[in-house]
């Protein structure tokens, strides 16, 4: 049943320009950014091998662009899935759902695996872009396999909390804006306190960033997932009190 509701979700999001739209639109944006960086890169290369400075094309091409990559999935992620629910409850279709054999929990699993895998072919051609690198030079396989792996949690968390948020109202605006809000706070929260200080754990870039340097730390792992399955246990409960708590 979750399949089915993730397959049709993912059919409803390609039948519409607004998914390709996006696709290609931060695709542009990031091959735009990423040759930037490494036009830079190209122009300061002889002054850091003539001062010894170990900096090559990962520190200053690949980990900004990929911190780009963290940004506009967080921007993306909310803008496709605020209709996730907010359209069903708007137009009444969830008395549809609800009385349909699937249960709360098919329904939100459901609905925002398809999401996710909305965004595979976008972080997909995100590591081809980073593979045509190495026409030209060399990096470790092993931080990219890392730096992607932290991407998909990132998209997974953020369409966790766009569920939720798409659970609670009848208009999308207002549930883009509750999951805009969520993720920016945790975004911009400062880390310059001791590393165990509250605002240190939940800071959301300060796990996102060692996954770019090819650290896969346990806590960070758990971190996404922590938060994923927080924000989606909520939006069973919310379908499950609309249906009446049956």
């Amino acid at each position: 049943m979750i399949r089915a509701i993730a397959a049709r979700e993912l059919r409803s999001y390609f039948t519409t320009p607004l998914a390709w739209v996006l696709t290609a639109s931060g695709l542009f944006l990031l091959a735009w950014l990423l040759l930037m960086q490494l036009e830079i890169y190209l122009k300061i290369q002889p002054q850091l091998v003539a001062r010894g400075i170990p900096l090559g094309v990962w520190d200053l091409v690949i980990r900004p662009t990929l911190s780009y990559a963290g940004l506009l999935l967080l921007l993306l992620v909310p803008l496709l899935g605020m209709r996730i629910f907010s359209s069903e409850l708007q137009s009444g279709r969830i008395n549809l759902l609800l009385a349909s054999p699937a249960t709360p929990m098919q329904l939100v699993l459901g609905k925002w695996l398809g999401l996710v895998i909305a965004f595979v072919p976008l972080v997909s051609l995100i590591t081809l872009m980073i593979l045509a690198l190495q026409l030209g030079s060399s990096f470790d396989a092993g931080r990219l396999l890392c730096s992607i792996l932290g991407l998909l949690l990132l998209t997974a968390m953020a369409a966790a909390l766009i569920t939720w948020s798409s659970s609670l109202t009848r208009h999308s605006v207002i549930a883009a804006t509750l999951a805009y809000s969520g993720l920016i706070l945790m975004w911009l929260l400062e880390t310059d306190g001791p590393q165990n200080s509250t605002l240190s754990q939940l800071a959301l870039s300060a796990h996102l960033t060692p996954f770019f340097t090819g650290q896969l730390r346990l806590f960070d792992t758990w971190y996404f997932i922590a938060l994923s399955i927080f924000a989606l246990v909520l939006a069973v409960h919310r379908i499950w009190r609309l249906g009446g708590g049956r």
